[in-house]
């Protein structure tokens, strides 16, 4: 899981304003600033920010943010980046004692213009433990009563996977971009003998079985193609336009050690309405997702990196990893708003309130399983709302509070940048 997907850089954009550093965010689709175009020359620039957030799925944590970079004049937003981050989370079990539910530490080289004006770099080696994952069944009917006698982690499982990620990015025209890549992770689980999940691995059904496949240590090599088409008008703050994006991964090995061959396809379609320019905004997503084959038994919870029906960036209020299926779709609309703008250390924030509404299904597999999906809608969903900090032109501060029927009572979440 990429860190900033879990970590909000609750104080980056106040802190490097006031210690005059340059803004931590900037990449390649973010212009730079007046000031930046008018220093002389060309030249290195560095920041280190102090990291805060978390959320009720993973608890509260902290860390840091390095960003070491070349700038030079004509090179938007610079010659070459070399960033890392780390963050780490903890939190209180049911029945007590203190637990680390979330670890990552990543390093991240990008070169805009890699050998040609159109193409960009990334190389990407990061590491990742997370000790609290959830598993409470396979399909959309899955159970979370926790059964008479069981632990309080009897739902839960750990994974540790350090992971390698090469990814080449070429502008086909304008607003349209193309992806490929390949990622190599290692896997090795922690599963309890008293847990679901080792329950459904020795005494489910065939059918479970076959979902969960092996869960031994292993390898996973997935080669990424994509496509994406983004005419927003802001890519940190949008009021209006599209960003549309297509994705295929391959993993074609089923060797021994990487036993896994499988296609997974999403479509992540965003659109963005301004009803009253720039200060009300409705924001939509649609997001389907599919896996063919025999994937990883813990891909069936996510898509594109991040958790789908449930947690920060999928169905808010239904717990993250709640639902695993090979088949999901997801919706998301944001009513978003801002409503003040004042200055902090000479920097401008504008403070805004969203509402929401999430909902999804999903299927355990390709074809029909009514024992583990059930044979009504199943529809689940979360509402609520939240607040936003937006500081200067390139960070978001998102704080949300949903309720679901799935949700015990509410769940929170602080992060950075808006969900989509």
């Amino acid at each position: 899981m990429r860190f900033g997907i879990v970590g909000a850089a609750l104080l980056a954009s106040f802190f490097t304003a006031a210690v005059g550093l340059a803004d931590p965010l900037n990449s390649s689709d973010h212009p730079v600033d007046a000031e930046d175009s008018a220093r002389p020359g060309a030249h290195n620039e560095f920041n280190l920010v102090p990291v805060a957030g978390g959320t009720t799925d993973i608890g509260i944590g902290g860390g840091y943010f390095i960003g070491y970079d070349r700038v030079a004049p004509g090179k938007t937003p610079y010659v070459w980046n070399l960033e890392s981050a780390g963050f780490i989370t903890f939190a209180e079990r049911s029945g007590g004692g203190l637990v680390v539910p979330y670890q990552d530490v990543y390093l991240a080289l990008t070169v805009p213009r890699f050998l040609v004006p159109t193409l960009e770099l990334e190389i990407r080696p990061e590491y990742s433990w997370e000790t609290t994952l959830g598993y409470y069944g396979l399909g959309d009917a899955s159970n979370a009563t926790l059964p008479p006698g069981s632990p309080n982690k009897y739902f839960e499982y750990g994974r540790l996977h350090p992971e390698l990620y090469f990814q080449l990015r070429c502008r086909i025209v304008d607003h349209v971009i193309a992806r490929t890549g390949i990622r190599y992770v290692q896997n090795w689980l922690q599963i309890a003998g008293d847990s679901k999940l080792e329950h459904d691995l020795t005494a489910g059904s065939p059918e479970v079985k076959a979902l969960l496949g092996p869960t031994g240590p292993s390898s996973v090599a997935l080669f990424d193609y994509g496509i994406q088409v983004d005419n927003r008008d802001n890519p940190v703050s949008t009021h209006s336009g599209t960003f549309d994006s297509i994705d295929v991964q391959l993993s074609p090995s089923d060797a021994s050690w990487m036993p896994y061959r499988y296609m997974n396809a999403t479509a992540d379609l965003r659109a963005f309405v301004p009803i009253w320019m720039p200060r009300i905004t409705l924001a939509t997503r649609v997001v389907g997702d599919i896996l063919y084959g025999s994937p990883p038994f813990y891909e069936l919870a996510r898509f594109e990196d991040t958790y789908a029906i449930g947690g920060l960036n999928g169905v808010r209020g239904v717990p993250a990893q709640r639902y695993y299926g090979k088949v999901k779709v997801l919706g998301n609309v944001e009513l978003r708003t801002e409503l003040a703008l004042f200055h902090v250390f000479g920097k401008p924030v504008t403070f805004g309130m969203v509402a929401f509404l999430d909902g999804g299904r999903v299927w355990a597999d390709t074809k029909p399983q009514p024992d583990l999906d059930g044979r009504s809608v199943g529809l689940k969903y979360g509402t609520g709302g939240g607040l936003r900090l937006q500081s200067g032109s390139a960070f978001v501060l998102r704080v949300d509070m949903a309720w679901s029927p799935d949700a015990t009572p509410v769940a929170g979440y602080v992060a950075a940048g808006q969900m989509f």
